[in-house]
């Protein structure tokens, strides 16, 4: 009999200890947009694609779509698409992008900051979108990528949509 309330409760211990390690969703966002922060901050990538005089950085695993033009570049990495917008009428420390999303009143904000370095201006937001599924969106002045994933995913791919959207230069 003992043995089996020693059994039972080391079964119990272990499925609180184990449920435990797992992040939540916000904290999976805070480090997604930590990531994203840490990104921001350092100089662009040097470019490794380019599409009709729009050069950019691709993370490897990445390809780009051939249905891409150089407003709309469209980015697939395994079965998940990751879509870059490309403004070029706005400038580096623009607000449109940070200012459109504002304004949607129906969208469910789980996490966003915005960032500001040697006259750039950015953001990362990780928005609800259905069950265990997440929009990641990242955006420097008139540049903005984003993806509906997995929330496993969000901290891995905020670093490279920032990585990505930070290295973009446009022809002048």
């Amino acid at each position: 009999m003992f043995r089996s309330w020693k059994f039972l409760f080391l079964l119990v211990s272990a499925i609180f200890v184990l449920g435990g390690c797992g992040k939540s969703i916000d904290q999976k966002a805070e480090d997604g947009i930590a990531a994203a922060r840490d990104i921001f901050e350092q100089d662009g990538k040097n470019a490794t694609e380019e599409i009709d005089g729009v050069s950019l950085y691709k993370p490897v695993g990445f390809t780009i779509e051939d249905a891409s033009d150089p407003q709309n570049i469209i980015l697939s990495n395994k079965d998940e698409t990751f879509i870059l917008f490309i403004n070029p009428n706005e400038e580096k420390d623009s607000h449109l992008f940070h200012d459109l999303l504002k304004a949607q009143e129906n969208i469910e904000v789980i996490k966003e900051e915005t960032f500001t370095d040697k006259g750039f201006f950015g953001f990362a937001s990780v928005l609800k979108s259905g069950d265990d599924k997440v929009e990641l969106v990242t955006s420097v002045g008139g540049v903005k990528m984003t993806t509906i994933t997995k929330e496993k995913n969000i901290e891995h791919h905020m670093a490279n949509m920032m990585e990505i959207v930070r290295s973009v230069k446009q022809p002048d």
